[in-house]
């Protein structure tokens, strides 16, 4: 290394400590898991999730005695039906059990899509807590196990990136195509 590229990097590198010491560095953690499990809201969707889950497994457990008895009932009285009403009653048994697996997922479904829901509205709820939170306590970032909720704009260098990228000569860009 050549001694006006080891001055440049001892002179960033006391630039950067300058600026670190002057803004301290504050870092936060959400365990997500847990804010899920003791807020309220979570405790009110998990409540209203699981009495609709209930409600659906009584309507499936209804068809599914349906497709049941008309089964045993088909097959009581298989040996007394001519080859016409066999025919006609397995394929509205087959009709019913295809019916059945609809509902089925269906219901799966709309549970999943009303969980989804429910989650989506208490983490959007979450982040913007996070966010004031971060802003109030002048934090630098706060994270949770997985990613970053909140960043001090004063970090953010993606500006620079973007316009670090755009400066490169065309031929170290990324290329497009295949």
């Amino acid at each position: 290394m050549n001694w006006q590229l080891r001055i440049g990097v001892v002179l960033l590198l006391m630039l950067t400590s300058a600026v670190a010491w002057a803004a301290p560095l504050k870092i936060g953690f959400v365990d997500l898991d847990r804010a899920l499990r003791e807020l309220p809201e979570a405790q009110a969707g998990a409540t209203s999730l699981n009495k609709q889950i209930a409600a659906k497994q009584k309507e499936i457990e209804a068809k599914r005695q349906q497709v049941n008895t008309f089964q045993k009932t088909l097959e009581r009285d298989f040996p007394h039906l001519t080859n016409a009403q066999r025919q006609e009653r397995e394929a509205r048994l087959q009709n019913m059990i295809l019916n059945f697996q609809q509902f089925q997922r269906q219901a799966q479904d709309g549970l999943n899509y009303q969980r989804n829901q429910i989650l989506k509205n208490i983490q959007d709820q979450l982040v913007k807590v996070v966010s004031r939170i971060g802003r109030a306590g002048h934090y630098t970032v706060i994270l949770n196990d997985k990613s970053v909720l909140y960043v001090n704009g004063a970090i953010d260098i993606t500006s620079q990136v973007v316009a670090a990228m755009a400066a490169k000569p065309p031929s170290d860009k990324v290329k497009g195509g295949k």
